[in-house]
């Protein structure tokens, strides 16, 4: 393993199964330092979004095994809802609109929009664990929440330009959980051009597996990003760098597979979104 510097941003190669993959070197952040507005970790978070765009939040021993079991739940409730007949999960689509289900090809999705996680009846086999689910779009709402207060607070956003003033947590939203079914293919040189910036402004993710890459922000150079465990990646979307004059960087990221072969690859993500 050896590590080189990209423009401001560190990165290692790390050998991958057979493969040798340029690994960014991302920030690791304490949320509990980060919600009791400790000044250390808020500068660190602070760089990582004016930089990468891209950061990841470790947790306490407490909340990294609650996250970490509802995350199971969640595994298991996607694994088995992407795997029912396409005429049953087609009774979910919802035109015009991010939540329920959406499919094009490689990559299905099901999302439930926070505003709607009590009031709608949720499908087989989410419905079987609509607490779990519940309780966990919460939790995600509070680390986005946290991570607003503190980059509010470090620009000096104050008054009726703070970043939360967007995102009330009360009433109409279009923030929601997405859980995402992306096979890898047989062949890597199949894969679908995914390159994007996300619209809203937060977006946490999870997944297990090999499948995210970021493009840097001044040399262009694609690089993985590695999963790392009992922690959620972290990376800021196009309204917060719109709202602070692309002071905060919204990265451009894709999904990508480091070699040929066939494997279920299940994601876990959490959208903030403004209502205004």
């Amino acid at each position: 393993m050896s590590q080189t510097m990209t423009s401001s941003l560190l990165k290692t190669t790390m050998i991958v199964g057979d493969q040798s993959l340029d690994v960014a070197d991302l920030e690791v952040i304490n949320f509990e330092k980060i919600a009791a507005k400790d000044p250390v970790e808020m500068a660190k978070l602070l760089k990582a979004a004016e930089s990468t765009g891209f950061f990841f939040f470790s947790f306490n021993n407490e909340l990294s095994e609650t996250m970490s079991n509802y995350l199971q739940t969640c595994y298991q409730n996607s694994e088995g809802y992407f795997t029912k007949p396409l005429d049953e999960k087609m009774k979910d689509f919802r035109e015009d609109v991010d939540r329920g289900y959406k499919h094009r090809p490689g990559v299905e999705s099901y999302e439930i929009a926070r505003d709607e996680q009590n009031s709608i009846a949720l499908p087989t086999p989410f419905a079987a664990h609509a607490g779990t689910t519940n309780d966990f779009i919460d939790i995600c709402d509070t680390i986005v929440r946290a991570c607003l207060r503190s980059l509010s607070d470090s620009l000096g956003l104050g008054g009726s330009s703070h970043l939360e003033n967007s995102h009330p947590p009360e009433g109409p939203s279009d923030s929601g959980l997405k859980f995402v079914s992306s096979p890898t293919l047989a062949y890597t040189a199949d894969v679908p051009d995914s390159t994007h910036t996300d619209s809203g402004s937060v977006t946490l993710l999870w997944c297990e597996k090999w499948a995210s890459q970021l493009q840097t922000k001044e040399t262009k150079e694609w690089l993985w990003i590695e999963p790392k465990r009992d922690c959620v990646l972290i990376n800021l979307a196009n309204y917060l760098q719109n709202q602070t004059g692309d002071r905060l960087h919204s990265p451009v990221h894709r999904l990508m597979q480091p070699s040929d072969g066939v494997e279920d690859r299940h994601f876990v993500s959490y959208f903030l979104r403004p209502t205004c």
